[in-house]
């Protein structure tokens, strides 16, 4: 069975919490489990993934990229909706910024 860290769960459940708005699932209802802030996140990556490998391959990318989002990176946005992706989530983020016409 996969083993999610502590700090990275954590991580995840609180990146899902702040974007919870803006996240649909990418799969077919009832094809497996969908990620949500209080969702056994190691077993959402299983029945995402079946194949032992790949799930620890998965396992691996998304402890980079919370490493990266942690940090800052300057591509804050695209890590978050690559992590979302592997959680199985579409991420659409809200325009925070008001569209300008020119007349």
């Amino acid at each position: 069975m996969l083993k999610l860290s502590i700090s990275m769960t954590y991580y995840l459940r609180r990146l899902l919490r702040q974007h919870e708005a803006e996240l649909t699932p990418v799969i077919f209802p009832g094809a497996g489990l969908v990620a949500h802030t209080e969702a056994d996140l190691a077993a959402v990556l299983e029945s995402l993934y079946p194949e032992e490998s790949e799930c620890v391959s998965i396992q691996e990318r998304l402890a980079t990229l919370v490493l990266l989002h942690q940090q800052g990176a300057p591509q804050r946005e695209q890590i978050a909706a690559q992590i979302f992706w592997l959680l199985g989530l579409k991420y659409a983020p809200k325009s925070t910024q008001p569209s300008v016409r020119s007349a």
